[in-house]
């Protein structure tokens, strides 16, 4: 996973991340869901951020807490990654999403008011 982060301008602070023994991508989550795309398409990463955006809000609806997992994204797309957990090759893996019961529910998070502009 390390050879992903080269390049990147995080790349220390991942690479420290990555290298502590106790750290676990997926927080030791009960429940990993992988929306994937079968082959490359136009539209799969906006068709997979609406499965996941609809699969969170369910869970949130359910009383369970989830995560996207970005971070562990670009490492379930190398050969690596899709042997790891047994996807075919033409698998594009775009949203991994973790699933569980929350310790306790984080407080909302402030929001801007939207700026809305009217075109004619």
């Amino acid at each position: 996973m390390l050879a992903i982060m080269a390049g990147n301008p995080h790349e220390n602070r991942f690479r420290m991340r990555l290298s502590d023994p106790d750290f676990q991508v997926f927080y030791h989550a009960p429940a990993l869901v992988l929306i994937s795309a079968v082959s490359e398409g136009p539209w799969i990463v906006e068709d997979c951020a609406v499965a996941a955006a609809t699969l969170m809000l369910a869970a949130y609806e359910a009383g369970l807490g989830s995560c996207w997992i970005g971070f562990a994204q670009a490492y379930l797309n190398t050969p690596e990654g899709k042997r790891m957990l047994d996807l075919p090759a033409a698998c594009v893996p775009v949203a991994p999403i973790i699933l569980g019961h929350p310790k306790a529910n984080p407080p909302p998070v402030p929001r801007n008011l939207p700026e809305i502009r009217w075109v004619d």
